[in-house]
């Protein structure tokens, strides 16, 4: 092999055992899209995906050892930089010619401090986008160039960490090659989604869009920016046609913020899916927004059976602080156009705001209530290297760096003002409870169910609430 792409588990403190398997695991359409490039590059190409295999840190190095590759590359969020370096050190010792290069939102975000933090364990870094930026790459260090001629770089030189000038956002996403899904271990045996997200059935998820125009304080948006680009429906309905007929996919989450935003894309590929009657069904993810009515019975009618919107307050104040960019009637109508529409609604919030106050958590707890929602997730607001709020965010309460603590559903690295974080825990468990124990909803939840697998699914996610919000203490 020329490159191998890996995508790790995440290591916990035992670091050196094999990892638990992680439920939900889908595939990594980063590194799928990198691989695909350097395929098309003329590069001998392949993917290890040892979070998907469960392998542990000694089978990742020994398999990569038997590839022989020149080059590896590795992605990283922040809450898994510290495994990231542990299997690049590794490597790096077994493998002294190899070239490691890393990639991805942590090291987009702050590559002086991880550079610094983890000097013997990666030799190069790709910033933002990086599939126009590694061919480029590649071929400066086949042919032995100057990497500071190569924009969108970071690496270590003479003991000091260059920064090379800023790589542009890819313009047009369509020239991108397709997803090197074949390069993956068996998508139906490895793969797959959570049980509440796809009801069993056979399912994937795509990225149809690039960039969020929102400003919220809490996302670091380093890697793909504020400029909205997509794919056109032509080059998506490519990518669903190989999903389903060479994989079997059954069921597609489409995972960008902003598939509804791009509105004569969504109505073009509803239209499409309804043409070709493939009865897939899909969720989406949606700014509260950004829908209309008139698009949410479209969706329904293309096989659309969840949208999720990332609600975050039921504070008016609270939202204009995080610049969450939506008020609280459009959250209510979305909700209510949705479940008019006959779509399942999911709603996501966060607890332990920059300012909160109990009486904000009530107001955010009454909110969750009163819309009519399927499902809620709910988070402990997280502050990650990168974010808006990361500079001033000991103004407002107590904040721990360490990247580890990059915790969402568990007290992380953030206790607002005027709270513990046993009171936020407790406001989470009690909002929760207050939610799914409600006679209301558990009746309506049970007049839903058409066959004996919709109980299996409603039992399983009833017995995991209680085993977290009511067992666990």
């Amino acid at each position: 092999m020329d490159i191998v792409f890996i995508e790790l588990p995440r290591l916990e403190n035992e670091i050196g055992k094999t990892p638990q398997k992680v439920n939900g695991h889908l595939p990594n359409l980063g590194l799928c899209s990198l691989a695909a490039v350097a395929e098309k590059e003329g590069y001998k190409t392949a993917i290890l995906d040892a979070a998907a295999l469960q392998y542990s840190p000694r089978q990742i190095v020994d398999q990569i050892k038997s590839m022989r590759p020149k080059y590896v590359g590795i992605t990283a969020m922040t809450h898994t930089i510290r495994s990231a370096a542990y299997i690049a050190g590794l490597l790096k010792k077994s493998m002294p010619n190899v070239v490691v290069i890393l990639g991805g939102v942590h090291i987009t975000a702050v590559p002086f401090e991880t550079l610094r933090k983890f000097p013997e364990c990666f030799d190069i870094c790709v910033l933002g986008e990086g599939e126009v930026t590694l061919p480029e790459l590649l071929r400066t260090l086949d042919e032995g160039g100057d990497l500071n001629a190569v924009a969108g770089l970071a690496f270590v030189q003479e003991g000091e960490t260059v920064r090379t000038a800023p790589r542009e956002f890819l313009r047009n996403l369509d020239s991108l090659p397709l997803p090197a899904w074949h390069l993956l271990p068996d998508m139906k045996k490895y793969y797959g989604t959570t049980l509440i997200s796809a009801g069993g059935r056979v399912s994937n998820h795509l990225l149809t869009s690039r960039g969020c125009p929102g400003r919220c304080i809490f996302c670091d948006t380093s890697v793909n920016g504020h400029r909205l680009r997509s794919f056109s429906p032509g080059y998506v309905m490519e990518m669903i046609d190989i999903l389903h007929k060479k994989y079997g996919t059954e069921d597609i989450q489409f995972n960008d913020d902003t598939l509804v935003t791009f509105r004569k894309n969504l109505f073009e590929i509803c239209e499409t899916l309804i043409s070709r009657n493939y009865r897939l069904s899909w969720s989406c993810d949606a700014r509260a927004g950004d829908v209309t009515e008139e698009g949410l019975r479209l969706m329904k009618a293309a096989g659309c059976w969840q949208v999720a919107y990332g609600v975050e307050t039921g504070a008016s104040r609270v939202l204009e602080f995080i610049k969450k960019g939506v008020t609280l009637d459009q959250i209510r109508n979305a909700f209510a156009w949705t479940k008019k529409a006959g779509i399942s609604a999911k709603g996501f919030f966060i607890m332990g705001h920059p300012t909160e106050t109990e009486e904000s958590i009530r107001e955010t707890v009454d909110l969750m209530l009163s819309l009519d929602i399927d499902v809620v997730g709910l988070t402990f607001f997280t502050v990650f290297p990168g974010s808006p709020i990361y500079p001033t965010i000991r103004e407002y309460g107590q904040f721990d760096p360490d990247w580890d603590r990059t915790e969402t559903y568990e007290v992380g690295n953030f206790i607002p003002q005027g709270f513990t974080a046993e009171q936020l825990t407790n406001w989470r468990r009690t909002a929760l409870r207050r939610f799914y124990f409600r006679p209301g909803y558990m009746v309506k939840q049970l007049a839903q169910i058409r066959k004996p697998y919709d109980l299996y699914r409603l039992a399983a996610g009833a017995m995991k609430v209680v085993s977290r919000n009511i067992l666990h203490r």
